[in-house]
């Protein structure tokens, strides 16, 4: 299973994809993933002293216009890796609690 880290941008801004200016931004970046998601779940966290994390399921590819989501290609995510996703997000949650792993903290 090939995963990543890097830096993922948060924003609630929509339609973006057809924003070259703002994709020279996310460039400039180096930003790996845009999430609109769990901006609130690591704030709330942080605020409040709570460990969190995230596993991020790719659903598009927007800074390309063939890889922006449509209706068809997310039914298609969602059958093809939901059920795996989920998978992996307990088994990484229970290994973790069973081993009593500390979050590590990456420095780039």
């Amino acid at each position: 299973m090939e995963y990543r880290t890097g830096v993922v941008y948060t924003t609630n801004r929509r339609v973006w994809e057809w924003d070259e200016e703002f994709k020279n931004y996310l460039r400039k970046l180096a930003t790996i993933a845009i999430d609109m998601e769990t901006a609130t779940l690591f704030i709330v966290g942080l605020v409040n002293a709570i460990p969190r994390g995230a596993l991020l399921l790719v659903s598009d590819m927007p800074m390309v216009p063939e890889g922006v989501k449509t209706e068809i290609s997310d039914k298609k995510v969602t059958k093809n890796f939901s059920d795996l996703h989920l998978e992996l997000g307990i088994e990484a949650m229970t290994e973790i609690e069973d081993k009593g792993e500390q979050i590590k903290h990456f420095t780039y």
